[in-house]
């Protein structure tokens, strides 16, 4: 929004139960928001949708090097063809990540993303409040992590 400042906060909502590990491990995530999950059905296996970032600054650029820099390709390393995570642009043109999962990979999944958790909030070059502050050291020190990270 402009002219206030922004912060993250954690909020409580309701979602399928066969979701909810995978919602709240996601939600852990410094500057990750999900927005939409399903638990899936007979033909299809629980996906999550998800935001991360300053989407209302730039919608697709922190998303992008979260998803195709660090978030798929560990999780592939880590659970193969089990989890899918790609970027989608819907018709109206919002932007937005999704984690689909094979229906009997959930737990494996879930084990896999708190790891990638551990190993990304470790990570001393990561700042989790880029978004919220706009000052020059900030947005330096969040640059520096993007374009540094092994």
């Amino acid at each position: 929004m402009k002219g206030h400042t922004q912060t993250w906060a954690k909020v409580n909502a309701p979602v399928d139960t066969g979701v909810r590990g995978i919602v709240e491990a996601l939600s852990l995530f410094p500057s990750l928001e999900t927005v939409e999950s399903c638990q899936g059905g007979d033909n299809s296996g629980p996906w999550v949708c998800f935001r991360y970032g300053c989407y209302w600054e730039h919608p697709w650029r922190d998303l992008a090097d979260f998803v195709l820099g660090y978030m798929a390709p560990e999780l592939a390393k880590m659970v193969g063809d089990a989890a899918n995570v790609r970027i989608q642009t819907t018709p109206s043109g919002t932007i937005f990540g999704e984690l689909s999962i094979r229906p009997e990979a959930v737990p494996s999944v879930e084990a896999a993303l708190r790891e990638l958790l551990r190993e990304f909030t470790g990570d001393p070059r990561h700042n989790s409040e880029c978004c919220g502050d706009t000052s020059d050291t900030s947005r330096r020190h969040c640059l520096a992590y993007k374009d540094h990270r092994p």
